[in-house]
């Protein structure tokens, strides 16, 4: 009985750990996100608002952002789309993914006012940033 309670003590330990150290990534990349946005007119009542509205936007997008990643590494594996299209189609759908998280998120969350532009911008930074995934992509077909 204690072997069994100290091994699941040991994994909510391990989780409870992850969970942490994904909420302080999450919360230093809306943090910046946020310092972005404020140029283009973002407006927020605390920085936990801040943090919960990414928070809540990552999780709102993540099935979209999912598909756009996937899409374009299907068609540049059947050979479909050449690598700078699919790099393309993957900022285009990326983009568009972030932008409807993000956008749901200010509708639902009054504490937080989002202008369009503030939006494209950010969720356009995230889809450059992740674009090199699907440059990785490519390579190991190589």
């Amino acid at each position: 009985m204690k072997r069994n309670f100290d091994r699941h003590k040991e994994k909510v330990i391990t989780l409870l750990s992850c969970g942490l150290l994904i909420t302080i990534v999450l919360s230093v990349l809306a943090l910046l996100s946020g310092a972005v946005m404020k140029l283009f007119g973002f407006e927020y009542k605390s920085v936990g608002s801040v943090i919960l509205f990414f928070i809540v936007a990552a999780i709102l997008s993540y099935p979209l952002s999912l598909i756009a990643s996937a899409l374009p590494k299907a068609l540049l594996s059947l050979n479909k789309l050449s690598i700078q299209e699919a790099k393309l189609l993957y900022v285009f759908l990326d983009t568009f993914a972030t932008y409807w998280g993000l956008r749901i998120t200010d509708y639902f969350m009054p504490s937080v006012s989002v202008k369009d532009i503030s939006i494209v911008v950010v969720a356009l930074i995230f889809a450059l940033l992740g674009m090199s995934d699907i440059e990785k992509r490519s390579k190991d077909d190589e």
